[in-house]
């Protein structure tokens, strides 16, 4: 730490801005050439000499007759300065744009079971394409403040809960939805229609992803949670809730999309419910630090893209 401290206290008494100078100092001996080279006049190479002879206290160049030559002191700074110049000239040039076709990155995404089952195969499909090194992991992990947001890459939800982690991260909108009631498709006891006094006395499961949440954060994730006043069987699986709704005389809120993914295998059916309050935005979120990981802001268009085909 001492060691550090007394460099950054000569790196404070030198301006760095003026090392390049002195190598073309070093190199040419001469102000002329110098001022020529940086498209400078030769009184501002002057002043540079001077503050360099002030910083190294030493006059660095020296005047024999009609010769310039270079003291112990400058011969002996020639090598180490051009090979400072040329670390910090790599240390300092732009990254090359992440390549996903050669490049492996891991990428932690947090979700609901419903969004991994939407998203996943998609992105799953466009990787094998175009990032064959690429490799997710999809987790339930839980996120109640921004700082959580440094152990994941990606949190994908409901707007109105991202929003609850202030404005200091990262998000981007990916699609719509909202939420609809879903039934046995041979329970005739349920129409097309559905209102919330009816729901709520109907033997119904719900989606409940952590039993200590308030009422107030559940319906910042889901906008209906308010209805399921008296659940059968709760648990954190949307794709759960159709296993047990296609099984028995219960109903299920959920959004739109789960409910046209469930179809496609379980014998269920759509039943709209009369509740104006059920729109969804969801949208990812990310921890500014992300910014820096590498392939991060790749993956965010990719993920765009795949959010796209599910509009």
């Amino acid at each position: 730490m001492a060691d550090e401290r007394e460099l950054a206290a000569r790196l404070h008494r030198v301006n760095l801005d003026l090392l390049p100078i002195l190598h073309e100092l070093l190199r040419t001996r001469s102000v002329t050439r110098t001022a020529r080279a940086f498209n400078m006049t030769q009184p501002a190479i002057s002043r540079a000499l001077r503050q360099l002879r002030a910083a190294f206290a030493d006059p660095l160049l020296v005047t024999a007759g009609r010769e310039v030559r270079l003291t112990a002191r400058a011969q002996g700074l020639a090598g180490p300065l051009q090979r400072a110049l040329g670390e910090l000239d790599v240390l300092l040039e732009p990254p090359l744009p992440f390549d996903p076709s050669r490049e492996a990155v891991h990428i932690v995404i947090t979700t609901a079971d419903y969004v991994s089952l939407l998203l996943a195969p998609t992105l799953a499909e466009m990787c094998a394409a175009e990032a064959p090194h690429v490799s997710m992991e999809f987790t339930l992990a839980g996120v109640r403040k921004a700082e959580d947001l440094a152990r994941i890459d990606f949190l994908i939800g409901p707007r109105a809960y991202g929003e609850k982690l202030g404005k200091r991260i990262g998000a981007m909108p990916l699609w719509r939805d909202d939420m609809v009631c879903i039934a046995a498709a041979g329970n005739k006891d349920i129409g097309a229609r559905i209102t919330p006094e009816q729901f709520r006395r109907a033997r119904h499961v719900a989606f409940q992803r952590d039993p200590r949440m308030s009422m107030a954060d559940r319906v910042l994730l889901q906008p209906t949670a308010m209805l399921e006043a008296a659940p059968v069987c709760v648990g954190p699986d949307f794709l759960v809730l159709g296993a047990i709704v296609e099984k028995t005389d219960c109903v299920a809120l959920v959004p739109r999309k789960v409910a046209q993914a469930l179809q496609a295998t379980r014998a269920l059916r759509q039943v709209e419910l009369v509740w104006p309050r059920k729109r969804l935005f969801i949208d990812a979120y990310w921890s500014l630090a992300a910014d820096g990981k590498r392939g991060h802001r790749w993956f965010r268009n990719l993920l765009a893209r795949a959010a796209a085909r599910l509009r």
